[in-house]
């Protein structure tokens, strides 16, 4: 199992995000983010850490390493699921349709 640094680390990457965009999110600086990867901030807020598990959408448990990380494949649904939610009824409808469009589209190639 990974640590929590390794956690995040790892998370950040297979989201593709930089420390800054990660920093921005949660509320921190940069520089704290990157500390939190290296392990040089050991004790970082409970708020901080829900805060951290809600943006790369896993539980507490995965970041902790009391549970096994998601696929890079499952964190990018979950993801793009969380950010639906943001979105208008009609934009959803059109994402909807998109996603339709698309799958039409591969099974005609499959």
């Amino acid at each position: 199992m990974m640590n929590m640094g390794e956690s995040l680390f790892s998370l950040r990457q297979k989201s593709g995000e930089s420390l800054q965009a990660v920093a921005d999110k949660v509320g921190v600086s940069k520089a704290h983010v990157w500390e939190l990867e290296k392990g040089r901030s050991r004790n970082p807020s409970f708020d901080l850490v829900r805060k951290l598990a809600t943006h790369y959408g896993v539980s507490v448990d995965v970041l902790t390493g009391d549970a096994a990380e998601p696929a890079s494949k499952d964190l990018q649904v979950d993801r793009i699921h969380r950010d639906l939610a943001e979105l208008s009824e009609r934009d959803r409808n059109v994402v909807e349709e998109m996603i339709r469009l698309l799958q039409t589209k591969h099974s005609e190639t499959s």
